[in-house]
């Protein structure tokens, strides 16, 4: 895995198995699992598509380079979503981060306020599927 759209790193330490389609979440649960296995290898973290999108039915462009992922969300709201998480973690992108250091960030800079303000509008918020504290707890559980 070479890239990581910033904004990941509050959907995968919540990912249960759910996504847009059985090959997004095979897709998805891929990447958790390399993550964590790799968690001090640098990666390029970005604001825009990455691996984890490659799978996403809101692709326009879909290629096997991440470089080329093109996002069709009305209004580039995925987008402005990591542009804002990127700016609350102090973090300008494209950056070069391991996820361990990443996680790290997001752990020491994130609070419930915060987290409402990134996800708050999410399908996979208004599911029910995450909330801050569940997001901290499996963050500090990939940590130890």
């Amino acid at each position: 895995m070479r890239a990581l759209r910033v904004h990941h790193v509050l959907c995968l330490p919540l990912f249960v198995g759910e996504g847009y389609s059985d090959g997004f979440s095979r897709n998805m649960s891929e990447k958790k699992s390399w993550l964590n296995a790799h968690r001090e290898e640098k990666l390029t973290i970005v604001c825009q598509p990455d691996e984890i999108c490659a799978h996403c039915p809101n692709l326009k462009t879909v290629s096997m380079d991440w470089q080329t992922l093109v996002c069709s969300d009305k209004g580039n709201q995925v987008q402005k979503k990591d542009e804002d998480l990127a700016e609350m973690l102090g973090l300008s992108c494209p950056i070069e981060l391991s996820w361990r250091e990443l996680l790290n960030c997001a752990v020491e800079k994130m609070n419930e306020e915060r987290f409402l303000k990134s996800c708050g509008r999410c399908e996979w918020y208004e599911r029910g599927l995450c909330n801050y504290q569940l997001w901290r707890e499996n963050a500090d559980r990939i940590l130890e």
